[in-house]
Parts: C-alpha cells; structure tokens; sequence
C-alpha cells in the first residue's frame, strides 16, 4: 500500500498542500466539512511573499500564474501596503514608503480557495460534506502502524500521515491534546463584504480606493479594502482614463469591498444579532460617530450586505516539546508524530498585519518537501517507521512554530489594539517580489 497523505480541511492551507502532493505523486485525499462552493468563505485576503513561496514551491507554474492574474490592481501598483489614518482622517502612515514593509495584493478567498480546490476536485482527491469526527492509531509500535479517520456519515479512511489544516476552529488540534486555541477575551469583530458593481464604484470617494486603510482609536480597530479584479487580466487601468473607463477595466462580477470593525465586547448590545440589518449598520455608525466622513462612507457602501458579529481567536504557542507533553500510553493518539496540524489549527492570529492566511499557505509550501521525501522512502518491504515521520514533524515544527508565532505576536496576540502600542508597524518582512 503506498504512501497515504490524509488532509482535514479544504481551505487555502490544505487544498495547496494537497494540490502539491498531487502533482508529486503522493497519494492524497483532502476531506472539507462544508459544502463545495460555500458561501461561509471568508472576506478578503491579501497576499504577500511568503503566500507566493507557498504557491511557487506546490503548484505548477500555470496554475500558479493563473492565480496570480486574478489579483487585484487597484491602482498601478500591483502590490501595495496599507495606509493608516488617524479618526479624523489625517494620514499618519503610509507604509509603501517603508520598502522594508511586505507589500500585498488583495484576492477574494473565496475565489482562492476554489482556484486550488478545482484540481483536487476533479481528480477526486477532495470530497465535501465530509467532517472529521475522531481518528485512531492502527497498530500502534508496529511496522504496520497506520492513522484510520471516521467520517460524519460513518466511513473511515486510512493513512499514513494526517494532516490538521481545519481552521481556527480546529477539531484535530483538540484531539491531539495541543488545545492551544481559545477566543480573544476583550474584543469583538463586525465584517461584511459586498460586491462592487460601476454604480457602486462610480460613488465612491477616489480616496477610498488604492492600498487597504486601517484605523486605530478610541480602543477601536477598523480596515476597509477593495478588490478589483482586472476583466482582461492585463494590468490596472491606464494612466488618464475616466472613472467611466476605468469600469470596464474591472470585473464587476468579481469585484468587492470588505469592511470590519473590532470594538470592546462591552460595547455590543446584547440584542444586536436579533435587530434588523440596518439598525446593526446603524450601530457600527454609532460607534464611531466622532469619526471622519469616509469612514462613514465605508459604513454607508456596505449597507445591505450580511454583517458577520463574531469573537476571533487565536493560539497560545506551544512549547518545542509539547508532544512529548501529552503522550498518553493509554490514548496513543494523543501526541502522536502522524498527526501534524498547520495555519489556522495551530496558530491562528488577529487578521490586522493580514498574515494567518499568509503564513498557512508558506506552512504548505514547507511541510510538501517532508512528505515527498518520507513517500520516496516508502516501499512495501519496509514502509516508512513512525520514527522516520517523528524527526521529520519535528524538523518542520521546530521552524514553522517561532516562525508562525513571531506573527501572532506582531499581530496583536490577543488584544487588537495592542498592535501599534507594542510592536513597531515595520520588520523584516521581504518586499513583494511578483517575479
């Protein structure tokens, strides 16, 4: 029986990591609890170089160009770093002129996801309305040891290595006794997007559109971004075309903008998700009435489209050990080393430095190579040991925690506005190389 890779969780991490170990011949099946299609996709992501190391290092080279025209030149820059305004809409930091900030391009998850979910689709390597309810370890300390999974409709599969790429929320984290997410204590998000067809467009204030803006006061965190796709996929609208122009230069069909508020939990009504949609946006107003006019010029051009009142979480780092930690010679799955979990089920973090979905798809790009090789070394006279697979998650967890945490940390932890207080607005990142 070959080399076996089983992937909980259909998301940006999973299906790019599956697609990697398709294309490298491993045997691979991809597993996602919602339906195909669904509109439970997120917002908005903006990718920056270490998404593209991550589409390099999985995907073949169409493919990954394929997805790169889908990014959006909201201006003649295809990569840009977001702006920050103070309330009263001073521009405090314009972080392009920083080349040391990771510069982004915006792409709607949703169609992301799918891009890398269609191959495996259609391979057959990636089934939906499929939930993870619990794993065990066949024959355990044996050369026959194997990982089987059970289903919600009651199937199982088996596999030699099974990989937790299912999210914040994250049920592979919890079995394998990490349990290290848990919701931030103080603060709460409101997000919608909508579509952005030219009427929309052709009201909004120009200022409005360009690199993403972000806002910081009154204990208050606010982003608003546009995503606008070019219809011919040949670069951003050229230089003195009309507003008028510039509508036929986008496709409306895929077009959007996004807003999200991060408020104190204490300043959310109790009753805000039984009113209407309008008093909800009418709310979001409210809260920051002080505010300048484009911000709520932000508010009024989502009016209509679904607000999304959720607690974010995050995870707490794990120790280097931390499997050795847990090991329970009576729950043998408990720790185990073919139990490997990336992104958001090991290091979920607050979205203002735009980096969780980032660093999951750099996870992708750096754990294929350990699982290619582990394969190449499998063969019926001797499968690959479980030793074999401990240093190799061990090798890609001793790089991909403090990595993947120093993130967390530059993102918040677990305190939005903690962010510009407590770490510096410019790193290390590299800038956006597109070539």
């Amino acid at each position: 029986m070959p080399f076996r890779v089983i992937v909980i969780g259909g998301g940006l991490a999973g299906n790019l990591l599956g697609c990697g170990l398709m294309r490298d011949g491993v045997d691979v099946q991809v597993y996602e609890r919602a339906v195909r299609h669904s509109n439970h996709e997120g917002l908005q992501i903006r990718l920056t170089a270490p998404a593209l190391v991550g589409l390099r290092t999985c995907l073949e080279r169409p493919h990954m160009l394929s997805i790169i025209k889908k990014f959006g030149p909201t201006t003649e820059a295809k990569a840009e770093a977001p702006r920050v305004f103070h309330k009263d809409w001073s521009l405090l930091i314009d972080l392009s002129r920083f080349p040391a900030y990771g510069k982004n391009a915006p792409i709607s998850r949703g169609l992301l996801r799918d891009c890398l979910a269609d191959p495996l689709y259609n391979a057959g390597k990636l089934k939906y309305e499929a939930a993870l309810e619990r794993y065990e370890i066949l024959h355990p300390g044996t050369d026959e040891e194997r990982v089987r999974i059970w289903l919600s409709d009651g199937s199982y599969d088996d596999c030699d290595v099974l990989i937790g790429a299912d999210g914040s929320y994250s049920k592979v984290n919890r079995l394998i006794g990490l349990n290290s997410l848990d919701y931030i204590p103080k603060h709460v998000t409101i997000a919608a997007k909508c579509g952005l067809p030219a009427k929309r467009f052709l009201s909004m204030s120009k200022e409005l559109v360009g690199a993403p803006i972000m806002c910081w006061a009154d204990n208050k965190h606010m982003f608003f971004g546009v995503y606008l796709p070019n219809k011919q996929n040949d670069g951003s609208q050229r230089k003195g075309a009309s507003d008028a122009d510039s509508t036929k230069a986008y496709d409306e069909d895929l077009a959007s903008c996004m807003i999200s508020l991060v408020i104190e939990k204490d300043m959310l009504p109790e009753d805000i998700h039984d009113r209407s949609l309008d008093a909800q946006y009418d709310f979001m107003a409210e809260t920051v009435k002080d505010w300048a006019p484009p911000f709520h010029e932000m508010i009024d051009l989502m009016r209509g489209a679904p607000l999304h009142i959720y607690t974010p979480r995050v995870a707490k780092q794990p120790s280097k050990n931390w499997r050795k930690k847990v090991e329970n010679r009576d729950k043998p799955g408990v720790g185990h080393p073919r139990i490997w979990v990336m992104g958001d089920a090991v290091h979920a973090m607050l979205p203002p430095r735009g980096m969780g979905g980032n660093q999951a798809m750099l996870d992708a790009g750096h754990m294929l190579p350990f699982l290619t090789d582990l394969a190449s070394r499998d063969s019926e006279k001797k499968p690959v040991s479980t030793e074999d697979i401990r240093k190799a998650v061990n090798e890609f967890e001793n790089e991909m925690i403090p990595r993947a945490f120093n993130w967390v940390k530059k993102s918040g932890g677990d305190n939005f506005i903690r962010l510009f207080n407590k770490t510096p607005a410019v790193d290390e990142t590299p800038e956006f190389n597109w070539h």
